[in-house]
């Protein structure tokens, strides 16, 4: 096996250049610089020429990169159809470039900072080679290859930057697919790191920007979607005839046509125009400034523009000869060209291989995987019964099926649960309540089990024992006393989600268990963290960090939780609301007021009265579904009536009339109120009422009055 240290030292040294302009290229006004490639083949004669060419680039690269702007070089052809020498800048009117270097010709180009590819999407199990994955702390890149060590051992290949934050990462640290831009969280991991290269940012030379992460068959496919992909990669490189692992010969790269599918861009088509290339990768940059430079040798260079964009990093770039033979992985570039390490220094830096094998049949597969409750409680206790579902095939699960928990023992239902599908990998714990008021005394088996029809009958349900007592037993009651968070936050960033929780029962808790966060709003879990035991009234916080970059603007309602089974459900979780506002500070919102109830004059016992409920979209946002107005007789207790309201635009108004029969109303004073059930933000103005007087229909009743209407007697005498 070749090592990293061998190639680098058989490498020119290189000064970094820190380019000062946008990552992205822009037209070039030099003469003799290099347009889009025509399509080249390489042969026999060529050979000679471009290695001699390889000589005299990189004799000079290291003083061509001491020039401000100068980004790079590669050997390839030049327009005019003779190898050359290709010169890279980072902005146009860079002066002082030779024409020729040891006799062979040169041309610049402007493709300006070729930076790591990771920008930020859809989950799948198993997850085809090309689709987003991503460390937690980065936004997404892609899936190269399934590759596979001597052992057997199933990792996916992707980049550094991706799998491993660019050096910030730990081994054992996840892998998400989709990435957290896509959307992935805790409940995505798809994998654990497992090897990375470090790359060197302080001036030595870089060879690749690689890692592998743990995964296994059910969850990682070998192969490209079979819709849009080019299938799967080939199990051997490219120009590989002696089967060392390396390429005999990589001027033979030089003018081969080639395919890559990545996470943004897809399947697309380029040709290799330029090897042994020595370039500056930017990983960071500052307004117009890179403040993150690496430096890389003996890359391979992809034209034409569009071949690849941002989120497409760890892509792997395979022939379009039929054999999809590898030849590099994709890691970085600009908006002319992709820049890609030779995937012979990659898989031999692992030692791993592409994984030939074909991806598993499909299976659908719901588990109850576990069935969790206190050991003992007292009889008219209520327990909440925790009931773990895991999607164990690799077919995401979107039809929503029942979880049903039974009292073996006295041979009652305690409860169901709907469940609203589960994608493939992923896990989730329905809580049923179970009330023993009526339970006998002894020991009770609870079995939970599902009714979807799957392919393995054999884990569809799972039992768990308790103890019915007739005598008081000391509880365990976990209780989320509060969850809280900023009131708002701009879409995009990442809020901490602060859950409380305290040991309010009377015993110890000293298994771990965890506390989840759910964004209730959007149908997502934000995150978890695991809590080591909680003594007797002790109380811990946890802090989750919720990112914000997929959620829907608007008000949210962030639910905390803990997952140990304990006496009392009803204190498992608490809530909060937190609104995600667009990058102007302002997010949607929904509110609609019923502003005023009135009714004509008051009515005789035994009229209809009209009464007008005005209602009234206050929020920002329109309404488009159908509510429902209802009127009340809060005085005699009874419904006077409802209509619907097809929905209503933002600032619009609508009234409505419901007819009121008095003639069952009593004598007297009533209260109206009229209400909408349309679930907005603002409850407080969602009803209103009025006063009306329902008179007798015989008018007042006799009254027998005598008055004293006067006194008078003389002023004085």
């Amino acid at each position: 096996m070749r090592s990293m240290h061998t190639m680098r030292r058989a490498a020119v040294a290189v000064t970094i250049g820190v380019a000062a302009t946008l990552w992205y290229g822009c037209s070039d006004s030099v003469p003799d610089s290099v347009t889009a490639p025509t399509t080249v083949q390489v042969g026999p004669a060529n050979v000679q020429g471009m290695r001699a060419a390889i000589v005299a680039q990189e004799r000079h690269t290291e003083a061509l990169l001491r020039k401000p702007g100068v980004i790079g070089t590669a050997v390839g052809f030049l327009p005019n159809g003779k190898i050359g020498i290709r010169i890279f800048l980072a902005r146009p009117g860079v002066t002082g470039l030779p024409s020729q270097l040891d006799g062979f010709p040169t041309a610049s180009e402007v493709t300006g900072l070729l930076v790591a590819f990771s920008d930020p999407t859809q989950r799948q199990r198993p997850a085809p080679v090309g689709f987003s994955v991503g460390h937690p702390a980065i936004t997404a890149g892609t899936i190269g290859a399934r590759v596979v060590d001597d052992s057997g051992n199933v990792y996916i290949l992707s980049n550094n930057h991706v799998l491993a934050n660019s050096n910030d990462a730990q081994i054992g640290d996840a892998a998400y697919q989709p990435g957290p831009f896509d959307g992935g969280t805790a409940s995505d991991q798809i994998g654990t790191l497992f090897a990375f290269e470090p790359i060197d940012f302080l001036g030595g030379l870089n060879l690749i920007d690689a890692a592998i992460a743990r995964s296994d068959t059910n969850d990682l496919s070998n192969a490209t979607p079979s819709d849009d992909g080019y299938g799967a990669p080939g199990a051997t490189i490219f120009g590989d005839a002696d089967g060392d692992g390396f390429f005999d010969d990589k001027t033979a790269l030089l003018g081969l046509t080639v395919q890559k599918y990545g996470r943004t861009t897809g399947l697309t088509t380029g040709q290799i125009t330029g090897i042994n290339a020595q370039l500056t990768i930017c990983y960071e940059v500052q307004l117009i400034f890179c403040v993150k430079p690496a430096t890389f040798v003996d890359q391979i260079i992809i034209e034409p523009a569009g071949f690849s964009n941002g989120g497409d990093s760890g892509s792997l770039i395979v022939t379009t000869d039929g054999t999809n033979s590898p030849v590099g992985l994709l890691f970085a570039g600009s908006e002319t060209q992709t820049i890609a390490n030779r995937i012979d220094l990659v898989l031999d830096h692992f030692g791993v291989s592409l994984d030939p094998s074909p991806p598993p049949p499909p299976v659908t597969d719901i588990a109850v995987t576990s069935v969790d409750a206190v050991q003992e409680l007292a009889q008219g206790s209520t327990a909440g019964v925790n009931v773990t579902l895991s999607n164990v095939g690799n077919q995401n699960v979107g039809t929503a099926f029942a979880l049903t928990l039974v009292d073996d023992t006295d041979g009652v239902t305690i409860g169901s649960q709907s469940v609203p599908g589960l994608a493939a990998g992923a896990t989730t714990t329905v809580t049923i309540d179970w009330n023993t008021v009526q339970s006998s005394i002894g020991t009770h088996t609870l079995t939970a089990q599902h009714d979807l029809a799957d392919d393995d009958a054999s884990n569809d349900q799972s039992s768990t024992t308790v103890t019915v007592t007739d005598a008081p037993v000391p509880i365990v009651d976990l209780a989320v006393t509060n969850v809280a968070a900023v009131p708002e936050l701009v879409q995009g960033n990442i809020a901490g989600v602060i859950v409380t929780v305290q040991n309010v029962g009377e015993l110890d808790v000293s298994a771990t268990f965890n506390v989840i966060v759910v964004d209730a709003t959007d149908g997502v879990t934000v995150g978890s963290k695991s809590v080591a035991g909680l003594a007797v009234g002790a109380t811990t916080t946890v802090t989750i960090d919720w990112h914000t970059a997929q959620s829907s603007l608007g008000l949210h309602t962030l639910t905390g939780r803990h997952d140990h089974p304990d006496a009392d459900a009803s204190n498992d979780e608490g809530s909060t609301t937190v609104r995600v506002n667009d990058s102007s500070g302002n997010s949607p919102v929904t509110d609609v007021a019923v502003t005023s109830v009135s009714t004509p004059a008051s009515p005789v016992q035994g009229d209809i009265a009209p009464v007008n409920v005005t209602v009234e979209n206050v929020g920002t946002e329109d309404v488009g579904a159908t509510f429902t107005v209802t009127l009340v007789d809060d005085t005699d207790g009874v419904t006077v009536g409802s209509q619907s309201v097809a929905g209503l635009v933002a600032g619009a108004t609508t009234t409505v009339t419901i007819n009121w029969n008095t003639a069952q109303s009593s004598i007297g004073t009533h209260t109206l109120t009229a209400q909408h059930d349309l679930a907005d933000e603002d409850a407080s103005n969602d009803q209103s009422s009025t006063i009306v007087t329902v008179n007798d229909p015989g008018g007042p009743p006799p009254v027998t009055d005598l008055a004293v209407t006067n006194v008078a007697a003389v002023p004085e005498l």
